[in-house]
């Protein structure tokens, strides 16, 4: 019974957490967590903090080990021992290598400026690449609330209309209207349901559009709901903000803009660098070394005397003798082979550019023409964002004047629509008449959602921009 308890108990977990609807500080946690346009960039981050670590080891000495291990044929000198060989001879080489810039121009001091502008940079290509995001999600957060209300309007509109086809029954079974006025409405209530169908797709769309954005597996999307504050008491007030005030927050606040000011100055680095290639450079170099040959040869013991050996004779005839010395050898061993050629070294290398194909000079002509085009990126951005909070200025403006204006042209079909009814079914007017009004307040209804929400996102894409935590 324990055991039963227990797996009910955990169903109705997992069904209450699948049911558990995202507001929008939720959707833009998933989006920024799991977004790949924000995940590159974070990686993109990773690679240009590695490059600035990698700037700084290069100021350091490096340190390269060589061993070798060969056989010489024919002919040849033997290296360590300065002798002739003819036979196969073994040969091993060992040695250390180091080498360290003295002075290169300061071309690695820039290179590391440069570096920590870069990862400098990078670091706020994220935050960039956030904010692309968040608008993203809350433009299709908002979207989905919009229709939803749309969706709401048009299916009470469709319930009213279907009372009207009954009260439009009976009326016909009476023989007081004419059967012309039942299918009027109907055809009015079959347009009400295609409107119906219409916007529901458009919302079923919008939630794929929010759920890619956010990155949600096919099973996560099979429960995917939000959820938000009511909006329908939304305070639509007229807009305050001048351009050149919010202008100054976003260039002070946008990320993308400070990431474009770091670039600006990365590429100012690469134009020193360049520079630095036309100056000459010192470098301290060392090494030590040591080797192995085959014919390397040792005596040991003393010397062993032989029998004299006739070399020749005198003019008199006397025979002359030559001493017979010889001694006992052996081959020196690998470690004493090491230790007796051991060689250092250390020298310094003075490399003055004279002429070098004209590489330098047209390196540092194009790093000019690269920190101009950096330069102009700037100032498109710049123009970029002006233009992006006029638009989103214009827009909350308008969409202010449009939401007074439907708010009254709502407040009026209503009355339109009220009176149209009674009016109708006193048979003074058609059902074309009728439905005429309700037409006129449905268009009025829906602008009057649309507006509200276009100042509303108008409204969040302004704090984006300004790095105002996005808030419903």
């Amino acid at each position: 019974m324990r055991i039963v308890f227990s797996g009910l108990l955990a169903i109705v977990v997992q069904f209450a957490i699948a049911q558990e609807k995202w507001t929008l500080q939720q959707c833009i946690a998933r989006a920024d967590e799991r977004n790949l346009a924000v995940l590159n960039a974070a990686l993109d981050a990773q690679l240009a903090q590695q490059n600035q670590d990698r700037t700084y080891w290069d100021l350091l000495p490096d340190l390269n080990g060589v061993a070798t291990h060969g056989y010489n044929y024919g002919r040849v000198i033997d290296r360590f021992t300065n002798t002739f060989a003819t036979d196969r001879v073994r040969t091993n080489n060992f040695y250390l290598s180091s080498q360290v810039d003295l002075f290169r121009g300061f071309s690695k001091q820039h290179s590391i400026k440069q570096a920590g502008f870069d990862a400098e940079a990078a670091m706020r290509g994220i935050e960039a690449a956030r904010n692309d995001v968040r608008v993203a999600v809350v433009n299709s957060f908002l979207n989905v609330l919009g229709l939803r209300e749309r969706i709401a309007a048009t299916e009470a509109q469709a319930a009213n209309t279907r009372e009207q086809i009954a009260r439009t029954q009976v009326l016909v079974d009476a023989g007081r209207v004419a059967r012309a006025e039942l299918l009027t409405s109907e055809a009015q209530l079959a347009q009400e349901e295609f409107n119906i169908t219409d916007v529901r797709n458009q919302h079923d769309q919008e939630m794929l559009n929010l759920g890619r954005t956010m990155q949600l597996e096919a099973a996560e999307m099979q429960t995917f709901d939000i959820t938000a504050p009511a909006i329908s008491d939304l305070e639509v007030v007229a807009p305050t903000a001048s351009v050149d005030q919010v202008l100054e927050n976003v260039v002070r606040t946008h990320p993308a803009y400070a990431q474009a000011e770091l670039q600006v100055k990365s590429a100012e680095k690469s134009v020193a660098i360049a520079q630095a290639g036309r100056l000459p450079s010192l470098s301290l170099s060392g090494s030590m070394g040591t080797g192995y040959s085959g014919r390397d040869i040792r005596t040991i013991g003393g010397p062993i005397i032989g029998d004299p050996i006739l070399i020749g004779a005198t003019e008199g005839g006397e025979a002359v003798y030559a001493p017979n010395i010889g001694y006992n050898t052996e081959l020196t061993p690998f470690n004493d082979q090491l230790d007796q050629n051991l060689n250092e070294s250390i020298g310094f290398t003075l490399n003055i550019p004279i002429f070098n194909n004209m590489r330098n000079r047209y390196s540092v002509q194009q790093a000019r023409v690269q920190h101009e085009k950096v330069k102009n990126g700037l100032t498109g951005l710049r123009n970029d964002l002006q233009k992006n909070v006029l638009d989103a200025l214009v827009q909350q403006r308008s969409a202010h004047r449009q939401f007074l204006a439907a708010s009254k042209a709502v407040d009026s079909g209503t009355l339109a629509l009220e009176y149209a009814q009674e009016r109708y079914d006193q048979g003074v007017i058609t059902s074309i008449e009728l439905n005429t009004a309700k037409t006129s307040l449905n268009t009025s209804t829906a602008n009057l959602i649309n507006a509200k929400y276009q100042y509303l996102m108008a409204s969040k894409y302004l704090d984006i921009l300004q790095g105002i935590p996005v808030t419903l």
